[in-house]
């Protein structure tokens, strides 16, 4: 794909001559033809020349795409999304568009949605979150496909903190074990670092239901020392809520943890997160053996 003729536009949008975004880079009569659209150029140095215009890659990719998102962006935002408003009649639209698709890619996420979706069904009927509450088959397509992966990148991993409710839960350790070898590399990374962040959630919610609060005490240290910046409040007070709702799990009669889990219930549910909130009051009542 040549990307000269956007490169162009906003070079010139922004102020800037040919001089001062390709001396060094290529020459000049190659970046007269690479603005034309006659000249295609490696990666390594359209970075550099993004770097010029004060722009990443990603941004630069959405702009030349007329400001839309990619199809595994899109797909993500729309699934959260509706997801987290248990938005079931657009989930049920998404749906639609993967049904009878055959890529691999196509067909997890089928049964990625259908679990979702029958996953809120069935909170809605019962009050409860119940991964198992699903279609076998979606279960064991997702599962088959993560106990394949051997080297774990975003994607993957935000694919199995999404997932990890639709799992046999005593499977998911060898998983997360491989994946959590890439926490290191992804601490300076903000994309990188707001996956690892949800997927946390997303299994210390699960340790949590399953009595596992050894472990979920782990994770919700690890998610403590992740969520140190300003942009992961919301995790930051999951954290607060986690840390409060072992507390409960372990004494029942611990009235500061009670208080505690009210007082953010409370900011969550004014900040316009009814659905969220409805899913945290339900870990807070489910009936868990302590392992």
């Amino acid at each position: 794909m040549n990307f000269g003729p956007k490169i162009r536009e906003i070079r010139i949008s922004k102020g800037y001559s040919q001089k001062a975004i390709y001396q060094d880079i290529i020459s000049k009569s190659y970046a007269i033809e690479f603005e034309k659209g006659k000249h295609s150029i490696a990666t390594t140095l359209l970075i550099e020349i993004l770097d010029r215009l004060s722009m990443d890659i990603d941004e630069f990719l959405f702009i030349d795409k007329g400001y839309l998102l990619n199809d595994y962006s899109a797909y993500i935002y729309k699934l959260s999304k509706y997801s987290n408003t248990h938005d079931l009649k657009s989930l049920y639209e998404l749906l639609k568009k993967y049904a009878d698709k055959t890529r691999v890619i196509d067909q997890l996420r089928f049964a990625e949605i259908r679990c979702r979706i029958q996953a809120i069904e069935n909170f809605n009927r019962t009050g409860r979150f119940d991964g198992s509450a699903t279609i076998d088959e979606d279960r064991e397509t997702i599962q088959n496909y993560l106990v394949e992966i051997e080297t774990w990148t975003l994607r993957e991993i935000q694919f199995f903190g999404n997932t990890i409710e639709f799992l046999d839960f005593e499977q998911h350790f060898p998983l997360f074990r491989n994946l959590s070898k890439s926490f290191p590399l992804y601490v300076e990374y903000d994309k990188g670092r707001e996956i690892f962040c949800a997927m946390l959630v997303n299994v210390i919610t699960q340790a949590i239901r399953h009595g596992y609060f050894d472990y979920a005490e782990v994770l919700i240290y690890q998610l403590h020392l992740l969520s140190s910046d300003y942009k992961e409040f919301f995790h930051r007070l999951l954290t607060k809520y986690f840390d409060n709702i072992l507390s409960l799990k372990r004494n029942s009669g611990d009235g500061q943890a009670i208080e505690n889990c009210k007082i953010i219930l409370d900011l969550l549910m004014e900040l316009g997160y009814s659905s969220i909130v409805g899913e945290l009051k339900a870990l807070s009542t489910d009936v868990v053996v302590s392992k």
